[in-house]
């Protein structure tokens, strides 16, 4: 069992306490006053610190994994009816004949627009496309689900061109249109939120902000944002709750390998008289989240048992996949006796089930890389790496499911020396699930796996 330490982190009511203090002691002192996280590292906590979960996250990635049928959305493309030259002729002859914001206008507008994307002129589709939303705006009012179609396209226009920012706004934009029209335990909701959420995900991992904090917290507010909404519309023990608390799970385990930011410390600047600054309520709020993250994890999973137990349609896999799920967050966060513990709990309530031999081979026939969710899957925004490389790696996963006696197969340290090396180190991070037989973890020895690796 792993130590257990005072956490070095005050909870909650200390920083803001530490904010008003700051403030008082500025207009006391008549100058400006400023505090960094650093300095408010001072309160005890009676909190414990729990030990760091796996630090590799999306540094390294199995290239064979089974998980590997994930593919980020893509909406279908709009077909041009006619060529690009035919159809601004037309178009302004019936913009001459409709005025320019009619709604007769949209279908040649976004017929157009998809012309124009299909020759590659991206730039000018998400004109056509913005014009063609606004008149749709215009006569149909601000949040028509109408214009969700042209909305997808424009972020297609804008992500061919690499114009990331813009596709994030926009994608920010599409998801406010749904949540306004759709219930939450509707499936449509249901994919626009993981839709929005993959994106999210992705451009976290992708760093695709300078500071990266506030999107995990709006991630775990997009679930339980849709968790709420089902509790309210069918009751809070809904089975249409699972979804969302998956999803919340994913976001837990991105918190689990934050690395922090490039500029470091929350800092409240005062100035004599001035109006007091508290500090970021998002930060406050992503420490919190931070701090708790093992428990917070461990709360979610147990919510989607509480659930699957109270529904008498719950089949037995359906409860061994989320002890699994427990397994394994035991298991990311080192504590080895409870994971093994429930790991043993899964595969006991499978034994002699239907279609449980075919369960017990997928879960425990040979090491997994966790976690097993797709969470540090690459999406559509490309990772920002200065170097990547292909590695073959030979080692064994002990039954606790670390890497051991590792040997780089290719390349060579002759060939690619930064590539060996970190694949030594980011394996030697990696956690696993370990092979389990007759219901015992056990060593897999001499595993070859091919992964990708960015450094």
């Amino acid at each position: 069992m792993p130590s257990r330490v005072q956490s070095k982190h005050p909870p909650l009511r200390h920083w803001i306490g530490a904010a008003y203090l700051s403030a008082y002691l500025s207009v006391l002192l008549g100058s400006s006053y400023t505090f960094s996280q650093s300095s408010v590292q001072c309160c005890n906590s009676l909190t414990p610190e729990l030990p760091p979960a796996t630090a590799y996250g999306a540094t390294i990635s199995r290239n064979n994994d089974p998980r590997n049928n994930y593919r980020p959305h893509v909406p279908m493309p709009i077909d041009a009816p006619l060529p690009a030259d035919v159809l601004w002729q037309k178009l302004s002859i019936e913009e001459l004949r409709l005025g320019p914001y009619s709604a007769g206008l949209v279908p040649d507008l976004q017929g157009l627009g998809a012309a124009l994307f299909q020759s590659g002129d991206y730039r000018n589709a998400i004109e056509v496309y913005g014009k063609a939303i606004h008149v749709l705006r215009v006569n149909e009012g601000l949040n028509t689900v109408l214009q969700t179609g042209l909305v997808e396209q424009m972020i297609e226009a804008q992500i061919a061109l690499g114009n990331f920012v813009a596709a994030d706004r926009k994608q920010a934009y599409l998801y406010r249109i749904l949540r306004s029209a759709l219930p939450a335990s509707s499936s449509e909701m249901l994919a626009a939120t993981e839709q929005y959420a993959d994106w999210n995900r992705t451009a976290y991992i992708a760093h695709l902000d300078r500071d990266r904090y506030p999107r995990i917290v709006d991630l775990m507010d997009l679930y339980d944002d849709g968790a709420g909404k089902v509790a309210e519309e069918q009751g809070p023990l809904s089975r249409m709750k699972l979804p969302y608390l998956k999803g919340k799970l994913k976001a837990q385990y991105l918190l689990s390998i934050y690395p922090g930011e490039s500029e470091e410390g929350l800092q409240v600047s005062m100035q004599q008289n001035k109006e007091v600054d508290l500090p970021d309520l998002k930060r406050l709020r992503f420490k919190r989240f931070q701090d708790g993250n093992y428990r917070y994890g461990k709360q979610t999973i147990i919510e989607m048992r509480d659930i699957l137990v109270n529904d008498p349609q719950t089949n037995p896999q359906e409860l061994a996949d989320v002890q699994l799920a427990l397994a394994d967050w035991y298991q990311w966060h080192h504590f080895y006796a409870e994971a093994l513990q429930t790991y043993r709990e899964a595969w006991d309530m499978m034994v002699g089930e239907t279609g449980g031999a075919n369960w017990l081979q997928t879960a425990f026939g040979e090491p997994l890389e966790l976690p097993q969710q797709i969470v540090f899957y690459p999406g559509r925004i490309s990772i920002q790496a200065k170097s990547t490389a292909q590695v073959t790696v030979q080692f064994e996963v002990n039954r606790l499911g670390e890497a051991k006696d590792i040997e780089v197969v290719y390349p060579s340290a002759e060939e690619h020396q930064p590539a060996v090396t970190r694949a030594y180190k980011y394996l030697r991070d990696m956690r696993f699930r370990p092979r389990f037989v007759n219901g015992k973890a056990v060593t897999t020895q001499a595993l070859e796996r091919n992964y990708t690796i960015h450094y």
